[in-house]
């Protein structure tokens, strides 16, 4: 009787590792967006340099002054562009591993423009695309699945923290993230990574 015990035990344990291992090679390949980064390379046909304000290194926060009840607390940014503001997305990509930054993907869309921007290292490269017929937020979606696979975070911005950036004050998101949040001269809000 303890000899089925222990065999039973051993198929089980075997059984267990068997399907674990099937269940992780499996989501590697079926959702690589599960892992957070993407091994594909975005496609840039006129990409040009930015020219980037930069910030001062204390980060300010930035209170809404109007007074605004809602019945419910919902802790979600609502993704939708806001006037003056916009809604910005990005995930990492393929990054050589010299590299002292993670590449990026990323995308930022106003009430009038939608731009996808990439950095290598400290280089920043963005290009206009053509605005969408569809809702912004469904764009930005739209874009990254198709550029590279899935966004690892998608945020609105205000258009009182795009007017901190201008100023070179830095952003509220800073304090959050392994990184910088800036602007460009032309107003295209973009993330600046740390190194690993």
């Amino acid at each position: 009787m303890f000899k089925r015990f222990l065999n039973g035990l051993i198929f089980g344990s075997g059984f267990a590792i068997a399907l674990l291992a099937i269940l992780y090679f499996g989501l590697q390949i079926i959702f690589p967006g599960v892992n957070g980064s993407s091994d594909r390379v975005p496609e840039f046909s006129n990409a040009q340099k930015a020219e980037v304000i930069e910030q001062e290194e204390r980060v300010v926060s930035i209170e809404n002054s109007v007074r605004d009840f809602k019945l419910y607390n919902d802790t979600r940014p609502k993704m939708e562009v806001s006037s003056g503001g916009g809604i910005f997305s990005i995930a990492t990509v393929f990054t050589p591993p010299e590299n002292l930054k993670p590449n990026t993907y990323q995308l930022w869309i106003t009430e009038n423009d939608f731009w996808q921007i990439r950095t290598i290292g400290d280089e920043v490269e963005v290009e206009l695309l053509e605005y969408p017929l569809i809702a912004p937020v469904d764009a930005v979606q739209a874009t990254m699945r198709k550029q590279v696979g899935s966004a690892q975070s998608t945020m609105t911005v205000s258009s009182e923290e795009i007017a901190s950036l201008q100023l070179g004050h830095g952003s509220w998101h800073d304090q959050d993230m392994n990184g910088k949040m800036k602007i460009t001269n032309n107003k295209i809000v973009f993330f600046m990574p740390n190194k690993y």
